[in-house]
């Protein structure tokens, strides 16, 4: 039950991390830079957070042995692909002038 636990967090964590992750990338081709600090701000914050889950999860996953280790990387892999489209698809909808990607300040 633990294990379900701790990779629940993983999940939701890493999911988190690649949604700011895209946004800060996309915000960083925009030309709004007020934009770009929010969503870098947040993105390196929830990256410190990320990093602190997947070692304590490399480590438990090391000491269960290798399917744990395995399955931590396909809820990681998994996670993160789902956040970034995510977000992707989210800011399509609603980039507008300055914040767009292409957009000269």
């Amino acid at each position: 039950m633990n294990a379900i636990l701790i990779l629940a967090g993983l999940a939701a964590v890493s999911f988190i991390q690649n949604a700011a992750f895209t946004a800060v990338s996309r915000s960083r081709n925009s030309g709004d830079v007020a934009h770009h600090a929010k969503w870098s701000v947040a993105s390196n914050g929830v990256w410190f957070v990320t990093q602190i889950l997947i070692w304590s999860t490399v480590w438990k996953a090391v000491e269960s042995g290798t399917y744990a280790l395995i399955a931590a990387g396909v809820v990681y892999v998994a996670s993160t692909t789902a956040g970034s489209c995510w977000m992707m698809a989210k800011m399509l909808k609603t980039e507008a002038g300055k914040r767009m990607v292409g957009a000269r300040s």
